[in-house]
């Protein structure tokens, strides 16, 4: 039985997960890889609560090279809280950080939506994960400004 590696994603490389249900969905896409981590992250928790799992199909751009697509493999999660491939992708965060980072979600999604920024959630997750609480206030306050001009 040979195997082969599946078809790239359309468009240009990015980190992207796809679905392998038969249906090549991309369930996740950002040029952050951490914004695919903290997405798959979220789905894995989401489906582990209800004790289940899901596979997905793992894209990258190659390094050195980003005009040309990288398979990552295919990867599992899901299943259990605190399964092991869910821990190595998108490490679980405290329920404070998590707290954290939903306000500076919020707060920089809110900005955006008010200045009529429209934005994936993706997007917006991979600006805000790294940011403190204070530096998203601030972006905040220069997108309102912007808008009000």
């Amino acid at each position: 039985m040979t195997t082969s590696t599946p078809t790239p994603p359309p468009g240009a490389p990015r980190f992207v997960a796809m679905s392998t249900d038969g249906s090549r969905a991309v369930i996740a896409d950002s040029p952050a890889r951490d914004a695919v981590a903290l997405a798959l992250g979220a789905m894995a928790q989401t489906t582990a609560a209800d004790g289940k799992e899901f596979t997905a199909d793992l894209w990258g751009p190659v390094d050195g090279s980003p005009a040309e697509w990288r398979y990552d493999g295919r990867k599992v999660f899901g299943g259990t809280t605190n399964s092991a491939v869910t821990e190595e992708i998108a490490p679980a965060l405290t329920a404070r950080d998590q707290r954290e980072f939903d306000q500076r979600m919020q707060t920089l999604s809110a900005a955006l939506g008010r200045a009529g920024i429209t934005a994936a959630a993706t997007e917006v997750a991979s600006v805000a994960r790294p940011l403190t609480a204070a530096s998203t206030r601030q972006i905040a306050q220069w997108l309102d400004s912007a808008r009000a001009q």
